[in-house]
């Protein structure tokens, strides 16, 4: 435990029993998928033989919380995505109802890839660098004695000698100050790009830029190495996976609004992204493995069919695609 936060390995526990295509639930990227076969560790099966002949035990399922701001006065981008503080405090209230432990990501995908993913875990993530995680965030995290995983988009940090220039954020940003005392508090920091372009939009060397230098200057601030990776928008592809890894991540995060599992690829995990318009309800019954598609591998047509009028788009703009141009 470090300033109040404690980091525990460890997994969910939710195990896919079929894993089956069916038309009861649309899955990410066109794939439909049984989710009534979701069971919890210690429920029997009916069948005397609990897994058949030649069947293998299911992935478990993992809730990777995505968010990216909490307060009561949102800006006009980041109103769709932000939750009130009052809302982010039930949620952890629900997580400990429902007996979760929270690690951060790196842990999680250390315990994945070491085998030891213990029931009931799942890991609290944000994305962007707001200034409201460290005031209103930080507080209830400790309150709860639970980690977290803060992705930065280093070019937007308010005091950067490299600031990226306009248009981004309209909200505010941390403050390069205030980070050692976030890792003093057992927060996992990220790297989430340096101007939040759409990654898979850009040139070799825009890539380079993106995932080396946040790289390098949280290093340099922190004084520890950064492990982890958040793709801008969710947007990724095996090129840009590709570079993320030659950079020196470990891992890297997606969105997908889907749930991980064990065999996911370590470089691009499945998140559940927070919205303002998500009931209690359907927070519970993500902890609870209902009400949000499986992880899985490869990309539709349909998504690759969207990246490359992206980039398309990019080309003929010569800018990099931003959420803020």
């Amino acid at each position: 435990m470090v300033g109040g936060i404690r980091s525990v390995a460890g997994g969910t526990g939710y195990v896919i029993a079929g894993l089956r295509r069916e038309q009861t639930l649309r899955g990410h990227e066109g794939l439909s998928w049984n989710m009534a076969s979701i069971q919890h560790p210690g429920t029997r099966r009916s069948s005397p033989n609990a897994l058949g002949i030649g069947e293998k035990l299911s992935p478990q399922l993992i809730p990777v919380l995505l968010y990216h701001a909490v307060t009561e006065n949102p800006g006009r981008l980041i109103a769709p995505f932000a939750v009130t503080p009052q809302v982010f405090e039930q949620h952890l209230g629900i997580l400990r109802e429902e007996q979760y432990t929270c690690v951060t990501f790196s842990q999680l995908l250390d315990s994945l890839a070491a085998g030891t993913v213990s029931p009931r875990t799942a890991v609290i993530t944000f994305d962007d660098g707001y200034k409201d995680f460290a005031d209103n965030a930080l507080p209830a995290l400790q309150s709860h004695a639970y980690a977290a995983t803060t992705y930065l988009t280093t070019g937007f940090l308010a005091g950067s000698k490299l600031h990226h220039k306009e248009p981004g954020p309209a909200d505010p940003m941390l403050d390069w100050a205030q980070l050692p005392e976030l890792v003093a508090s057992g927060i996992e920091i990220g790297a989430h790009s340096h101007s939040h372009p759409q990654m898979d939009t850009l040139t070799a060397a825009q890539l380079r830029r993106e995932t080396y230098l946040p790289k390098a200057l949280l290093e340099d601030a922190l004084g520890v190495g950064v492990r982890s990776f958040a793709y801008p928008h969710g947007y990724n592809g095996p090129r840009v996976r590709r570079f993320t890894r030659d950079a020196g991540y470990d891992n890297a995060a997606g969105v997908r609004n889907a749930f991980t599992h064990s065999n996911n690829d370590p470089f691009n995990v499945a998140r559940l992204m927070l919205q303002s318009h998500h009931s209690l309800g359907t927070f519970r019954n993500w902890l609870r493995g209902s009400e949000a598609p499986i992880e899985t591998q490869g990309e539709s047509l349909k998504t690759k069919l969207w990246r490359d009028y992206r980039r398309g788009k990019a080309i003929l703009r010569r800018r990099p695609g931003s959420e803020y141009q």
